[in-house]
């Protein structure tokens, strides 16, 4: 169930409400009417302010979802693992990363050429390892052996952290439109959508750890068996990560490149977690 709570939230960021002549949009908690008549103004006058909507000095919340793929590297940037380190191998076609997010435009910012955009969300780390590890935490070490008992179909390591991103953004080209049309007695508020404008972003992304588990399907003597160990296998409980993207209109690139160790310090091998990908939204 936990893993629908970051979609429904961003899904209710934006709803839109048709009532007779008025079309009503919700941005967080402002509210932008598109009126035919003059009696809609002067019925809504009460809870709705033409000017203060068209103003841009409001927060605009707007959800976006990153997947990739997801991996970790030696301290010298290197994808090859040491020998001693070789049964840590992934399976990067299964190591997959998925990150729900909500950014803030406040004030002017969603129309700024240059802006800054704090935000909210939930990342979904999966590693599955290439060899038939088993993964143990002995004498408050991580311990990686080869497990000679079963051979595992799926063997994978699953983090999910809540996290704060901190993006600082260069937009080229795409401005907001708006504007106030009178016609024959009859008023038209609207507000246009922005036009495509090619977007460079950068920032940092602080993570805290909720929830890690390792999954695994195996079979032994014909029988299938799937479990289930929850364990925080020490993993760095806290984490910060460098964040760079590109994008136009509302797709682009992402790349995230891990500024603290994927396990705690001295508890297991030092290895930089790191994910690339693809964004949906959020420009």
């Amino acid at each position: 169930m936990k893993k629908w709570i970051t979609p429904i939230i961003l899904i209710c960021c934006l709803s839109a409400n048709a009532q007779g002549d008025t079309t009503q949009y919700r941005f967080g908690d402002k509210k932008v009417l598109i009126i035919k008549t003059v009696d809609d103004v002067v019925s809504d006058r009460d809870n709705f302010d033409i000017c203060d909507t068209l103003d841009e000095d409001n927060v605009i919340g707007i959800g976006y979802l990153q997947v990739g793929v997801n991996g970790y590297m030696t301290p010298a940037n290197s994808l090859t693992l040491p020998i001693d380190m070789s049964l840590m191998e992934l399976d990067y076609a299964k190591s997959r990363s998925a990150s729900f997010n909500i950014q803030y435009y406040i004030n002017k910012m969603k129309t700024s050429t240059v802006y800054f955009s704090p935000g909210l969300g939930l990342d979904y780390k999966s590693y599955f390892f290439k060899n038939n590890v088993n993964i143990g935490t002995g004498n408050d070490t991580v311990l990686f052996a080869l497990d000679t008992a079963r051979t595992y179909k799926k063997y994978k390591l699953r983090a999910t952290y809540f996290q704060v991103p901190l993006i600082v953004g260069l937009r080229l080209g795409g401005k907001s439109k708006k504007s106030i049309e009178t016609n024959d007695g009859k008023v038209n508020v609207q507000v246009r959508k922005s036009e495509k404008s090619f977007n460079i972003q950068a920032g940092v992304i602080g993570g805290y750890n909720i929830g890690s588990l390792i999954k695994t399907k195996y079979e032994r003597d014909g029988a299938k068996y799937k479990d289930k160990i929850k364990d925080d296998f020490n993993l760095n409980p806290f984490r910060l990560t460098a964040t760079a993207r590109i994008g136009y209109g509302n797709f682009g690139f992402f790349a995230n490149y891990g500024l603290t160790s994927l396990f705690q310090n001295g508890k297991s091998p030092d290895l930089i977690p790191f994910t690339v990908g693809v964004q949906f939204g959020g420009f």
